[in-house]
């Protein structure tokens, strides 16, 4: 939920400064991906607040107070107030995740941590494991990438992506993805055997959810939404359709 535009203002407005550098985002997008993005731009400028009804009603000079906040909340990770010449807002950072490593390239997944090396081309889709030992969660694919956590035997986990002729998958537990674990320490989860597995390759694209607030003159709009980087900029996510609920086919209806 974004703070109110008060509780923000009375810490004073922050600086723009000298922007963290993030050593941990993705360099492009796989060739098979078709992660899209939203809003644009607005007369040559990034709209961030593509996802506003308000967005209609910012002016130049607004969208740009806009810009400089969200890209400084986008890197630091901190709350970032904005006052342009006739609307005011805030941009509240929140957690990372990936996209383009789901069926659809658009949806996100959740990450434990940043700080992983994405510069993988991965094949997706490779379905649920288990541990079968104690093993080392790595934040690369390689022995000499740090160990950030070690996982006991029998974890299930879900490959989301396999690093193409490396034998390492990227892994997730409990819907977090948490680093790379090597091939040799795991096996197929119990009764998905025989299970057919394996879809495009993509590389994963870094994320960040956000909450944002604007307020033009007396009107006023909250709405969430996702920030990835594909090493060239941060652009707003645009989200996944929503599936389709399925048709069942009732016996006792047919006469």
């Amino acid at each position: 939920m974004v703070r109110p535009l008060r509780a923000l203002w009375g810490k004073g407005m922050y600086g723009i400064g000298k922007l963290t550098t993030l050593g941990l985002i993705a360099l492009v997008l796989g060739a098979c991906a078709s992660f899209e993005t939203l809003g644009g731009t607005v007369g040559g400028q990034a709209n961030f607040a593509a996802g506003s009804d308000l967005s209609h009603r910012l002016s130049r000079a607004d969208r740009e107070a806009l810009g400089a906040a969200f890209l400084t909340a986008m890197e630091t990770g901190e709350d970032q107030p904005w006052r342009g010449r006739r609307a005011a807002g805030a941009v509240s950072p929140a957690g990372w995740s990936l996209a383009n490593l789901l069926p659809h390239p658009d949806a996100r997944i959740a990450l434990f941590r940043p700080g992983l090396n994405l510069q993988q081309t991965m094949e997706t889709e490779l379905g649920l494991y288990a541990l079968t030992g104690k093993a080392n969660i790595r934040s690369g694919p390689g022995m000499n990438y740090e160990a950030l956590e070690m996982l006991p035997a029998g974890t299930a986990i879900e490959a989301v992506g396999g690093v193409v002729d490396r034998d390492w998958y990227l892994v997730a537990v409990a819907g977090a993805v948490r680093g790379y674990v090597h091939k040799s320490l795991t096996i197929k989860a119990p009764g998905t055997e025989l299970e057919l597995a394996g879809g495009p390759h993509r590389r994963p694209l870094l994320c960040r959810e956000f909450s944002q607030e604007v307020v033009v003159f007396s009107e006023r709009n909250e709405w969430t939404g996702a920030a990835c980087n594909d090493g060239t900029g941060w652009r707003l996510a645009a989200e996944p359709p929503a599936p389709v609920a399925e048709e069942i086919e009732d016996e006792r209806l047919k006469f």
